[in-house]
């Protein structure tokens, strides 16, 4: 009796068990704030611990490969000008760009292409430029704002652009391209094929761009009537292969090339003078995962040749050529859910070789190996704290350290975070060793800045994110006029940056989408020995607004606008205050057929923004995208 009676409360048990489970589930699914059941986003870039953006102290954007469609972004600097914190000095397709992370210049922000660091030792300061870069075969764009040194080394004062290209997942192959003209002479395409089978996936992707046009010097500001035509091409090819060796263990190899040709002018008149870039990227990594560890091995080159055609310029041509070698190590351990440990090295070899008839020749190189460690510790489960702490060593002028605190707070539908972090610069080879200005005495540039803000979830309609920041830099290295014979580099800059960034992404209606962007940023120098801070006559504002509306289900309709204050801090003038309208619009014929267009600048506003150069005016372009 008592034996039955016992089997058949288990039996109860049993089937008592998963229900009153599943409703224990609901329940604490439904007690946890509203972040963390809505929004279980990882992102990869802002810690080396920890990956769930709840847990995330750190400002960081994210742009999907959705919103790059979305926005119609052929290069990869049209989609940073919608992200908080980020200026860029030109949108003209191929012409050279700055892009600048809350007053940064734009060698204190480090790239990475699916783990592959990229920086051009034979520019002027490491600085890697984007000018190329098409966002065909991008999956998601990581934007880290703040100092990150103690996380990423040099390079990395004002933030981490860090771009993850796309790769198949699934077995089969996957076929999609695209193709675009308009406006200038334009014409623009490209083609990925991407598949699996088994263990392994690949993708190959071939891309290309021409325009004829319009002239580089704006006829507005020009000191001379200008008559030419600037032309610009670059056609480029991506790729990477992976295999899965056992669940625990994956390799892969990846890559880009691209080879570039631009018209080049001077601010205030034309010129013949034109440059060619080739460039490229190549890496092979390995990564092992078992029981909350983890270790990724990474080796990676990235190389720029650069070669000058003009006036003052060798017939031949003014060559540069800089190499960037990598060997990193990323090694994570999470004990317990509590508790995450990350630490790492890497090993850093630049070269560069120029001959020039401008400045001279020379080849110089310079080694730099460092160590970190961070720990992230999450006694609840809203409350994230974390720490790191890095050591660069530098062959050429000794070791730098720095450091980085975070802390991040849940509570229902907002995340609080904040966050500390000390940075350094290392300069370049081009200001030690160049014949004519280099000064072989040059330190490594030091930062320091913190940031608060808050991260609103309401509901799934409704996201924005609001940031005060504060940074000042010192020992910056600057041009120094009195320099012998015509001027070179020295370290007595300072500079101090204030502001607030703003972000939104909202659906009020099914139909409706809206999102907003602004950023005020206060930025003050102090470049000359003994004097107190000045205005940088940098734009104190940058926004964006857009709003788009699908009247049916397979049209999508776009109005943006983008504006920004006047800039006092060119050389040669001042640029004026601007607001620039575009119009665009997609049309799903189909899952795999879409035909999309775009009205730019649709005023026709005449604006700059570097003084000098010419920006498109009222232009049109048209495409379609296909997969298959």
């Amino acid at each position: 009796m008592m034996k039955n009676c016992v089997g058949m409360l288990g039996v109860a048990l049993a089937m008592s068990t998963p229900s009153e489970a599943f409703a224990q589930e609901e329940e604490d699914a439904a007690a946890k704030p509203i972040i963390m059941r809505h929004s279980r986003q990882i992102v990869v870039t802002a810690s080396r611990a920890i990956d769930y953006v709840e847990q995330i102290g750190s400002a960081i954007s994210v742009i999907t490969a959705n919103d790059l469609a979305l926005n119609q972004a052929r290069f990869l600097k049209d989609a940073l000008q919608d992200v908080p914190g980020v200026q860029i000095s030109s949108d003209r397709p191929g012409d050279m760009t700055s892009v600048s992370i809350r007053g940064s210049s734009s060698d204190e922000v480090l790239w990475l292409i699916d783990g592959i660091e990229l920086g051009d030792p034979s520019n002027i300061s490491t600085a890697f430029s984007p000018d190329h870069l098409v966002s065909h075969d991008i999956a998601r764009i990581e934007v880290l704002r703040g100092n990150q040194s103690a996380l990423y080394g040099s390079d990395a004062i004002g933030g981490v652009i860090n771009i993850t290209t796309r790769r198949s997942t699934g077995n089969g192959v996957e076929v999609s391209a695209e193709a675009e003209a308009g406006s200038y002479g334009t014409t623009s395409g490209g083609v990925s094929v991407l598949g699996g089978a088994g263990p392994m996936d690949f993708r190959v992707t071939a891309t290309g761009y021409e325009h004829a046009g319009p002239s580089l010097t704006d006829p507005a500001t020009a000191d001379v009537p200008v008559t030419e035509q600037d032309g610009y091409s670059r056609y480029g090819f991506s790729g990477r292969i992976g295999i899965e060796a056992s669940p625990d263990l994956q390799f892969q190899a990846i890559g880009f090339w691209q080879d570039s040709f631009s018209d080049l002018d001077n601010t205030g008149s034309d010129s013949d003078d034109v440059v060619r870039k080739v460039e490229h990227a190549v890496a092979g990594q390995a990564h092992y995962t078992a029981n909350g560890f983890s270790a990724k091995a990474t080796a990676s080159r990235y190389q720029a040749r650069r070669l000058y055609f003009g006036q003052w310029n060798a017939p031949q041509g003014d060559a540069y050529r800089g190499t960037k070698d990598n060997l990193l190590l990323d090694l994570t351990w999470r004990p317990i859910w509590e508790i995450s440990l990350a630490a790492g090295g890497n090993l850093e070899r630049e070269r560069t070789n120029q001959t020039t008839s401008f400045s001279g020749n020379f080849r110089e190189g310079m080694d730099t190996s460092s160590a970190y460690a961070e720990m992230a510790l999450s006694p609840t489960d809203r409350l994230t704290v974390t720490g790191a702490a890095r050591i660069d060593d530098n062959n050429r002028f000794g070791a730098f350290d720095t450091y980085r605190a975070t802390v991040a707070y849940v509570l229902d539908a907002v995340k609080l975070r904040a966050s500390y972090g000390t940075g350094a610069k290392a300069p370049g080879l081009y200001q030690l060793f160049d014949p004519s200005s280099g000064n072989p005495d040059l330190q490594a540039e030091t930062s320091q800045g913190w940031d608060a803000g808050a991260d609103f979830y309401v509901n799934n309609w409704l996201k924005f994110q609001l940031t005060y920041f504060n940074q000042r830099k010192r020992n910056e290295i600057v041009w120094d006029a009195s320099r012998p014979p015509f001027g070179g580099y020295a370290q007595f800059g300072r500079t101090r940056a204030q502001g607030v960034e703003f972000g939104l992404t909202a659906e009020p209606h099914e139909a409706v989408r809206i999102s907003q962007m602004f950023t005020y940023t206060d930025h003050e120098v102090a470049n000359t020995i003994g004097a107190g801070y000045v205005d940088s006559g940098r734009p104190k504002y940058t926004g964006t607004t857009a709003v788009t509306v699908l009247p049916t289900d397979n049209v999508e309709v776009t109005a943006r606008a983008r504006y920004r204050d006047k800039d006092t801090s060119g050389f040669g003038g001042v640029t004026q205050a601007y607001a620039v309208v575009d119009l665009l619009a997609s049309f799903d014929i189909s899952a795999r057929l879409q035909l999309y267009g775009r009205v730019v600048n649709l005023f026709d506003k005449q604006y700059q923004m570097s003084y000098g150069t010419n920006t498109q005016g009222l232009s049109g372009y048209g495409g379609v995208r296909v997969n298959f």
